[in-house]
């Protein structure tokens, strides 16, 4: 059981900012994900700094998230002469939560979509004694989300009422 605090104390293996956004590229950068291209951006949404990383690689399978949002999984493997950097399971989890609280990952694959929220502020709204880690996948076959019903209740949190901006 990972306790939330645990978040924010792993946050802090990063001294500055441009280190946790190393660990970021350095994901898409993985041999697996077969990025071509990564892209950072920065906005405001509702007087709120929001940073966005956004690549072209494969995407990941709910089960891929599931273990990049988790802790102590890592399917990490050397390709040709590339030898991944982080083997741990641990780069994004530090690295996002450095860089802020709360992070929303959306990933596409051919088969599925899938969404992932690891955010202290809904650990800490929630009053959370380990680690919850909410992911809702459907199928790219269809135009209606299935996981509907499931992603209502994350979002339905009040914090989370006025963040979310839907197109559903």
């Amino acid at each position: 059981m990972v306790s939330p605090k645990f978040l924010h104390t792993n946050s802090t293996s990063h001294t500055w900012p441009f280190s946790a956004i190393a660990e970021l590229i350095d994901n898409a950068y993985d041999p697996d994900v077969m990025a071509k291209q990564l892209w950072i951006d920065w906005t405001r949404i509702k007087g709120i700094d929001c940073l966005t990383f956004q690549d072209n690689g494969s995407g990941m399978t709910q089960r891929k998230m599931y273990k990049m949002l988790s802790f102590g999984f890592s399917d990490k493997q050397k390709v040709k002469r590339h030898i991944p950097v982080g083997v741990y399971g641990n780069g994004f989890k530090s690295g996002s939560m450095r860089l802020g609280k709360d992070a929303i990952v959306f990933s596409k694959t051919t088969e599925s979509m899938s969404v992932g929220l690891l955010s202290q502020t809904y650990l800490e709204t929630i009053r959370a004694q380990q680690v919850v880690v909410p992911i809702v996948t459907f199928r790219r076959i269809y135009n209606y989300l299935h996981s509907r019903v499931i992603l209502g209740r994350y979002l339905a949190q009040e914090y989370y009422s006025w963040r979310w901006e839907s197109n559903m």
